[in-house]
């Protein structure tokens, strides 16, 4: 089918709807969807305006409460943008046609007038589909004179640019990991040369052999965990490493203070 045809036929599956009684709401519901299934051009419209809608978001702005009747009772809000428009009532249509909403209780709740369901559907036609028929149909007027962007061709290029920046977002993750990995092997590096320092300074003073042991077998242990991805035990070795510096300030004056922003560091890092 041509644009015109598309819009021709789902002009008149809205119309049917529009001049229907009650009964007939359900099957004329099923055929305006299918009148959107069967057109291309209506999908491609309907994705752009689907494209980041919230629908449980857009119920609590345009399906309020009623401020002036019984506590069963709601509001329905017609959306001033085209977008969220039809993007608010196709969703109900659907809802509708797969009973997740019942269609009665929807218009006892939000379109109640002299508790008579022809009343309320009346009301509802002319609150809802009438302005779904109208906003859609002033788009397609506009794609088919070429004012508007063909919308298949706008989704296209919406896909690709999500994708482009999709495939953007991740170069830029994968640049920031490589350059944490990279600023954490400076940071090990750093401490090992700090480490390597303080062993030797303590086998040059000529401490106690369990002492001497001690101290080393802490040293050591924080060299070993420092390349590890394990938080915990860095924490846990650092920790250790404190302590013993301040129980022997003089030969380890302010490493921990050193080591200790370079520990941050790698930690942050993971």
């Amino acid at each position: 089918m041509t644009k015109r045809e598309e819009l021709n036929l789902f002009l008149l599956r809205a119309d049917e709807f529009i001049e229907s009684k009650y009964i007939l709401a359900d099957i004329k519901i099923v055929n305006l969807l299918k009148a959107i299934a069967g057109s291309d051009t209506l999908i491609a419209i309907f994705k752009n305006c689907l494209d980041g809608f919230d629908f449980e978001e857009a119920k609590k702005k345009y399906l309020i409460d009623s401020k002036f009747q019984s506590e069963n009772r709601g509001e329905f809000i017609l959306p001033l943008n085209s977008r969220e428009l039809l993007a608010l009532i196709f969703n109900l249509l659907l809802k509708f046609d797969s009973k997740e909403i019942e269609f009665s209780d929807f218009l006892s709740r939000y379109f109640f007038e002299d508790g008579s369901f022809s009343s309320s559907y009346s009301a509802f036609v002319n609150s809802v589909i009438k302005p779904f028929r109208d906003s859609l149909n002033a788009i397609m007027e506009s794609v088919i004179e070429g004012k508007l962007q063909d919308p298949i061709e706008a989704f296209c290029e919406a896909e690709k640019k999500k994708e482009e920046e999709k495939q953007q977002r991740l170069l830029e993750e994968e640049k920031n990991r490589e350059l944490e990995k990279r600023q954490n092997g400076e940071n090990i590096k750093k401490i090992k040369e700090i480490l390597l320092k303080d062993k030797l300074k303590v086998k040059d003073k000529k401490l106690a052999e369990q002492v001497e042991y001690e101290i080393l077998l802490i040293i050591d242990m924080l060299a070993n965990v420092v390349e590890s991805n394990d938080k915990d035990a860095i924490v846990y070795a650092f920790t250790a490493y404190k302590y013993m510096v301040k129980a022997h300030g003089v030969m380890f004056f302010r490493r921990d203070k050193k080591i200790g922003s370079l520990i941050e560091g790698i930690i942050n890092g993971l």
